[in-house]
């Protein structure tokens, strides 16, 4: 690349595809993980969890046959673990919490708003890279004259792209930083005209609410209720830092750009006049063969002379007019791009969580379906896993009763199940019922009633003549509350039901 400009850009990107395609790939496949990671995330996870011989499963299948308190080798417990905390995630997204965020979202005055959309950021980030360009043409000849053509130009690019991205960076910043102060100003302003006797003599910080609490300050001032979802300085006053930052930025980007132009024109200048004959003079000579009379020679000199202060004066003022445009339009897009990151993005500590769970959806419902399929779908992996983990673990042996005999009852466990022992664990820890039963039987009936759970095994075979695969896991709870079994059996009970049926259908 001899030169500095796209041609020369676009030629040298041509000339190596591949490198080109490598590094238009990576970017594109940040972004995209950028934008997606929650869901590339747990993909990964999912792919890893697969892997032959390094992955989880094939690790955990090597680790001991160790039980936890439940009964489980502790390597299913920790696969499981590993989606239940995905699962624990998105478990409490429902109506509830639909209409809690659009509280939340309402409360703060952001209801409206949303993320700026990719295409926006990458607009600006094009038009501040083209002016980067133009300032790069003439700032990189005098950073080092020793440096070769092709070395000028690299860095000319190099130099462009990184003004480009602190500009961009710079200017997002300052634009949410501008929509936050807005706000502030709003609940200073509410608060400055609150006519009410039990006002407070001054903001302050206030305790942070999220949006599963949103309620709990739905009768105090509107200017309290903002202020404590967002947060403020010490002081509760608009911060004025990242404007002023960019401010100062943009001004001296714009001046110095001006400036080097104006300097480079100057140095033009100063070679046109260090030779104004030459190419008078050369085309003369190739023209006529004789000499001119000293008075015709003095004519034409005086001609040349005005010839070449008239177009000198007409190159100053478009090269001027020019540098100027060019300025303006830099601090023009500039001032666009604060703009429309000012008009996008959040202020809000959770409000950027809200939006995603209410700008997709039309109402509560088509928020809990969908988090219900997405649960249902992380179970399905889960299983898949375990399935996995316990075909594996199978074919090892082992000397220990316990292990022997939770490996042969590998069919009772999967993920249903515990789930139904991640959530019954705080309300009936098995440890404690166990030696507490016999006494508290003896002691007084009004005792017994806690570890129901316990005793209730002794009549789980009067359910073994029941269909429970016709009854799902809320059915199954109710019925566990009712009858006093624990739901842990009734699932397990269930599966094994479930097995013998199709072990029957197979014909064997």
């Amino acid at each position: 690349m001899e030169e500095f400009s796209f041609n020369a850009l676009t030629a040298l990107l041509w000339a190596n595809k591949l490198i080109t395609g490598l590094v238009l790939s990576t970017l594109l496949a940040a972004i995209l993980i950028q934008a997606y990671w929650d869901k590339v995330g747990y993909f990964v996870m999912r792919v890893w969890h697969g892997v032959p011989l390094i992955g989880k499963v094939a690790r955990l299948s090597r680790q001991s046959l160790m039980l936890d308190s439940h009964g489980w080798p502790k390597s299913e417990s920790e696969l499981c673990d590993a989606y239940y905390s995905r699962y624990e995630k998105i478990g409490a997204k429902n109506v509830e919490f639909f209409n809690k965020s659009e509280s939340y979202l309402r409360t703060i005055g952001e209801r409206g708003r949303r993320e700026r959309p990719f295409w926006v950021f990458a607009l600006i980030f094009m038009l501040i890279m083209f002016e980067a360009v133009g300032f790069a043409y003439v700032l990189v000849p005098f950073i080092n004259q020793n440096l070769s053509a092709n070395d000028q130009s690299w860095m000319g690019w190099l130099f462009a792209f990184l003004l480009a991205v602190a500009s961009a960076i710079l200017a997002e910043v300052t634009g949410r930083a501008a929509h936050k102060n807005a706000l502030i100003s709003k609940a200073r302003h509410w608060w400055e005209n609150d006519a009410d006797s039990n006002r407070p003599s001054q903001l302050k910080e206030l305790p942070g609410i999220g949006i599963k609490d949103t309620d709990s300050d739905k009768g105090g001032k509107d200017y309290d209720r903002i202020l404590a979802r967002i947060n403020t300085n010490h002081t509760v006053t608009p911060s004025r830092g990242w404007m002023i930052t960019t401010g100062i930025w943009i001004a001296i980007i714009a001046i110095a750009a001006f400036g080097i132009r104006t300097m480079q024109l100057k140095s033009i200048e100063t070679e046109m006049v260090g030779s104004p004959h030459a190419f008078a003079q050369q085309n003369y000579d190739s023209a006529s063969p004789f000499e001119l009379p000293a008075d015709s020679a003095a004519i034409n000199d005086q001609a040349d002379k005005q010839t070449l202060t008239d177009k000198m004066d007409a190159i100053r003022k478009a090269s001027l007019i020019t540098f100027i445009v060019l300025s303006v339009i830099y601090i023009a897009i500039q001032i666009t791009s604060i703009w429309l990151a000012s008009i996008f993005g959040f202020a809000g500590v959770e409000s950027k969580t809200a939006w995603e769970h209410t700008h997709k959806f039309s109402s509560g419902e088509a928020l809990e379906n969908s988090m219900q399929s997405e649960r249902v779908d992380i179970a399905s992996h889960a299983d898949h896993k375990l399935s996995k983990l316990q075909l594996k673990l199978a074919g090892r042996s082992t000397t220990n009763a316990q292990q022997q005999a939770a490996l042969t009852s590998a069919h009772n466990r999967n993920f249903e199940t515990y789930l139904a022992r991640k959530q019954a664990l705080p309300a009936t820890p098995d440890v404690a019922a166990k030696p507490v039963s016999a006494a508290a039987a003896t002691i007084s009936p009004e005792v017994a009633a806690p570890v129901q759970p316990v005793v209730s095994s002794t009549n789980l075979d009067a359910l073994r003549g029941k269909d429970l695969t016709a009854y799902s896991e809320e059915q199954l709870a109710t019925i566990s509350r009712v009858k006093g079994h624990a739901l842990e059996d009734l699932l397990a009970l269930r599966a094994e039901q479930q097995l013998l049926k199709d072990f029957d259908a197979t014909g064997a």
